[in-house]
């Protein structure tokens, strides 16, 4: 749990951060009323603090005391005032503070709140710095070390697209625009071809930059065209909001690729990203062995049991697939009953091991409803490995499985191990008599 100092006299505000901060999850709040308090606490143990959100006016304090303290201790810290003063703000800044926040309006206390989120979600994220060796951008380097961002600094566009190449939690890239012999926008054309918009973002700075020029830039790809001399508070302003633009981006698409119910992929991330690794994997002539698993007589289980109990069947059997078989297997829910894993560099044995770990692992679990055991079973088909394409992989593993089901249901069937088609007509013909 992250922990906040909150440097605060005033009761009526103590209580409204308080409140806005316990409904964000994960948040504990240490209060102090005066700078000895805070003095005290921070030399018991200032490691526990995320962030520490100042008052400049307290009893025993005068202007910055308390700023002072709490950098001093290395606790990012954002002074929350009902004081507009640009000059002090000019000074606190250059004390190393991450944001002034004025208490003006409730606005104030959800920008307050979405920035303490912001600095929180930073800790994975990287930022790369291009910059030139003879005028580095040490002041942009320190200001988004305040948000929290991991800072790689880099003199050669060669690099900088390499790391963008090698490193997918760098999510912002910071440009001098005017590094000698490189053409920016050139350079944002190909960091565009390697990460699009909704992976990074792209700021170019600039001593001195035009309409036309910074209309270009933005039409290359950069997100933002801004001075180097822009002030501190614009600069974090800018890449907070690209980089919340980015977290928007990618929560839309990590739930149009996942299963609500589960947390498994589901059916169009297989047939996209599952179809890139199973080319990947056999044109570099790896085995794919693909497996689809049904749960036998599922709909006699929600008909007497109740879909409850059914949503338990489906949620447990998807604990079991990540679990017995690991992070190397892409499990994905295709739909009501219906799962699939895709097991690339595996050979036929040891995709079999797998899906008998899954099936033995899923048997001996205890289904209980209403008091009432039940047994609930699985059938599964394997394809090979070596089909041409994923859905020729799909089609002989759901052969497989409809031949598993044929034959008794609650059972495993690779390729290689089905009876002929022949044959399996005839028992299907004999069972029908």
């Amino acid at each position: 749990m992250d922990t906040i100092l909150l440097v605060e006299d005033s009761s009526f505000f103590e209580k409204a951060v308080t409140r806005s901060f316990r409904r964000a999850d994960g948040f504990d709040i240490v209060v102090a009323k005066t700078c000895a308090e805070a003095t005290a606490i921070l030399r018991e143990d200032a490691a526990r603090f995320a962030v520490a959100l100042v008052d400049l006016s307290l009893p025993d304090t005068t202007d910055v005391e308390t700023v002072d303290l709490t950098t001093a201790f290395s606790v990012p810290t954002i002074v929350f005032s009902s004081r507009f003063d640009p000059a002090l703000q000019s000074r606190l800044y250059a004390k190393g503070i991450v944001d002034y926040v004025l208490k003006d309006s409730p606005a104030s206390l959800s920008y307050l709140r979405e920035l303490v989120l912001r600095l929180r979600s930073n800790r994975g994220i990287g930022a790369l710095l291009l910059e030139s060796g003879q005028a580095p951008l040490g002041d942009a380097a320190e200001q988004l070390r305040r948000l929290q961002l991991s800072v790689t600094r880099v003199t050669d566009p060669k690099d900088a697209l390499q790391q963008l190449n090698e490193h997918e939690h760098i999510r912002l890239l910071v440009l001098d625009q005017d590094l000698p012999g490189v053409d920016a926008i050139d350079l944002i054309k190909q960091v565009r071809l390697r990460r699009g918009p909704e992976k990074v973002a792209v700021v170019s700075l600039t001593e001195g930059c035009d309409q036309t020029d910074m209309v270009r830039l933005l039409k290359s790809g950069a997100n933002e065209a801004l001075a180097k001399t822009c002030p501190p508070e614009e600069f974090l302003l800018r890449v907070g909001q690209n980089l919340d633009t980015i977290d928007r981006i990618l929560k839309l698409t990590d739930a149009a690729n996942h299963d609500a119910m589960t947390g498994l992929h589901n059916r169009r991330f297989l047939f996209d990203a599952g179809t890139r690794l199973y080319v990947e994997c056999r044109r570099s002539e790896q085995p794919v062995p693909v497996a689809l698993i049904d749960v036998d007589r599922f709909k006699q289980v929600n008909d007497h049991y109740g879909h409850e109990a059914g949503d338990l069947v489906i949620k447990n059997l998807a604990e079991d697939l990540v679990t017995a078989c690991g992070s190397g297997v892409l499990a994905v829910r295709l739909g009501g009953d219906e799962f699939c894993m895709l097991m690339p560099g595996c050979e036929i044995e040891e995709a079999k091991s797998c899906c008998a770990a899954v099936y033995s692992r899923f048997r001996a679990r205890a289904h209980v409803f209403g008091g009432e055991r039940v047994d609930v079973t699985l059938s599964i088909g394997l394809s090979s490995g070596y089909e041409d394409d994923l859905e020729e992989a799909i089609r002989a593993a759901d052969e497989q499985m409809y031949a598993a089901k044929s034959r008794g249901r609650d059972r495993i069937i690779a390729k290689n191990d089905a009876i002929p088609r022949v044959e399996e007509r005839l028992e299907r013909f004999l069972l029908d008599v």
